[in-house]
């Protein structure tokens, strides 16, 4: 059996109040500090929203920073691609940050699913993750879910950017964990991982 070689990359969301910027190995501030009820936080800076940040954020300020985390289980690295003001409230715990209990999916409105509506498979339609596969994938997850009998229990639906076009083409399964650079032939693969629960209740059906 051939090995895949893909990334898994999960989204996070933590509330806190802002330390102030950091820097790590040169003297640009490509990092903020997040204090939050769990634990203090070190986040890299999307390079698009570092000039405005450094404009608005003070320090004391009340933020939530939303973003996404890679690496291993015991130094994930964290980067911020969404940062807001906002008042202090029920501070949010880290959705999907490596720790004990943190294996859970995100809960976005963006991403929420209700029990009526068929599991969805993100994949984005930006031009940049196209022209690395993007078409390619959507095509191969069509033909998985046609050939295993499970398009009346799963979509596929197109989004826009995910903010990782360099590491395309970007998918996102319905549990919510993040895919980048995968290949068609990996798709068999990520919908025995996925999808096993809808595979196995439309084996029961018929």
């Amino acid at each position: 059996m051939s090995k895949h070689k893909f990334e898994a990359v999960t989204d996070f969301t933590l509330e806190g109040r802002f330390l102030g910027f950091a820097a790590k190995e040169s003297y640009k501030l490509k990092y903020l500090r997040l204090a939050t009820v769990t634990g203090e936080y070190t986040i890299k800076i999307d390079k698009e929203l570092r000039s405005t940040l450094w404009r608005s954020l003070t320090p004391g300020e009340w933020i939530r920073v939303s973003g996404y985390q890679k690496g291993d289980r015991c130094e994930p690295k964290l980067k911020a691609y969404q940062v807001t003001t906002t008042t202090p409230g029920t501070p949010l715990s880290p959705t999907s940050l490596m720790s004990a209990r943190l294996d859970q999916p995100v809960a976005t409105t963006e991403l929420a699913e209700t029990p009526a509506t068929k599991a969805k498979i993100l994949v984005c339609q930006k031009s940049d993750c196209c022209r690395r596969g993007g078409t390619a994938i959507t095509e191969a997850l069509q033909k998985e879910l046609r050939d295993r009998q499970l398009t009346d229990q799963v979509t596929i639906k197109g989004t826009g950017c995910m903010k990782r076009c360099k590491a395309g083409p970007n998918i996102i399964m319905p549990d919510k964990t993040r895919y980048s650079g995968i290949s068609p032939d990996a798709i068999p693969t990520l919908i025995d991982r996925h999808l096993k629960q809808e595979e196995g209740r439309k084996k029961d059906e018929g």
